[in-house]
């Protein structure tokens, strides 16, 4: 019996989205208030304001990505989607159309359709040798 693929986003994410969770409330107490001792006229400095603004969304789409993390294991006979929400296994056999040749979309990635139900491997974060060998295993 041959090994299923296995498909996860590059070590890269995962590292960068702990690192953002962990500097961001550091970052934040080094960070001055803006708004702190402004007179009536006063304009509150925009590199500040903006630092205040940036880096909570930052930490937010860092737990987002750990929150979606997704890994793929591909089989001769489906395809499973593991993340926190559970499984979710689709039969090859249900199919309708494939794009593992060139990205499209914004963000650029390589989808698979079945039916209703789309999977999408996100260009940047998943290896091209990977997705080149999901695309193999479709074809057999």
């Amino acid at each position: 019996m041959d090994a299923p693929l296995v498909i996860r986003p590059r070590l890269w994410l995962l590292f960068g989205a702990i690192a953002a969770i962990a500097l961001v409330p550091f970052l934040l107490s080094l960070v001055p208030n803006p708004f702190e001792g402004l007179g009536p006229e006063e304009r509150p400095s925009r590199f500040f304001m903006a630092m205040w603004l940036l880096l909570p969304v930052l930490m937010l789409l860092a737990v987002w990505r750990l929150l979606a993390w997704t890994s793929y294991r591909a089989t001769a006979e489906w395809i499973e989607a593991r993340s926190m929400l559970g499984v979710k296994r689709s039969a090859w056999s249900d199919l309708t159309s494939s794009e593992l040749d060139v990205p499209t979309g914004m963000p650029p990635a390589y989808e698979l359709r079945f039916g209703k139900r789309k999977v999408r491997f996100i260009a940047a974060h998943h290896d091209r040798a990977k997705i080149q060998a999901l695309k193999a295993m479709i074809a057999r």
